[in-house]
């Protein structure tokens, strides 16, 4: 038994539902990339609620929406192909679920595929994120360098911010660099809590970080592509 609610009705019957899986691609950009993960579930809540869409609910004393996302984004990246499976109680066409959630999406959250999702899938995991940031000229050649050496290590240990040594060569999967833009393919798994901030400890280039250099996600990358 599962409790359904539809947002805008004031029914909270108990019923059983059939839930019909949709998985979304967004994009976060502007000031909403300094909204952090628990935010951006708070703020898609209230959206869901303006949308009106039949979203399937947690049991409990505090139901919550029944979405999921693959790979929460970090605190100050923008993200262009960001990804979310949200459950509905009834079948709605993808054309109609995009429309409704950008009539009331906020600035700098746009929704921009929709797929079904058929029932039985596995669950959908994380497997690799690119991440695409523009450094500063000067710093070009030198980070060239440091990009051939890096590559060519077996192993780069960085220490975290919480004093934990990972190993940044570990989590790289690609590494490239094109006039000033620089590219990173990072895998989710390998073991390593490594993200791009250590990568940019290895590269010289974490204090240019959201001074010079404003990283965006453009890809998510997922087990059932």
């Amino acid at each position: 038994m599962e409790r359904a609610w539809h947002f805008g009705s004031a029914r909270h019957d108990r019923i059983k539902v059939v839930r019909h899986r949709v998985q979304i691609r967004f994009s976060k950009s502007g000031n909403m990339r300094y909204i952090g993960h628990r935010d951006l579930l708070r703020a898609m809540e209230r959206l869901l609620r303006r949308a009106q869409l039949p979203v399937s609910m947690s049991e409990g004393f505090h139901p919550k929406v029944r979405m999921s996302f693959p790979s929460a984004l970090a605190l100050g990246l923008a993200g262009a192909e960001e990804v979310v499976e949200l459950d509905l109680t009834e079948p709605v066409a993808t054309e109609e679920v995009l429309q409704k959630l950008n009539d009331a999406s906020y600035c700098g959250l746009v929704f921009h595929s929709s797929t079904r999702v058929h029932a039985g899938r596995k669950k959908t995991a994380h497997i690799a994120s690119v991440i695409e940031m523009t450094i500063l000229d000067e710093l070009a050649e030198k980070t060239a360098q440091k990009i051939v050496a890096f590559l060519a290590e077996s192993s780069v240990m960085v220490v975290k911010h919480n004093g934990k040594a990972v190993d940044a060569r570990a989590a790289v999967k690609s590494m490239t660099l094109d006039g000033n833009r620089l590219q990173m393919e990072l895998a989710a798994t390998a073991g390593a809590d490594a993200g791009f901030r250590e990568v940019l400890d290895v590269m010289g280039l974490r204090e240019q970080l959201f001074r010079t250099i404003f990283p965006t996600r453009t890809k998510v990358l997922l087990s059932d592509q």
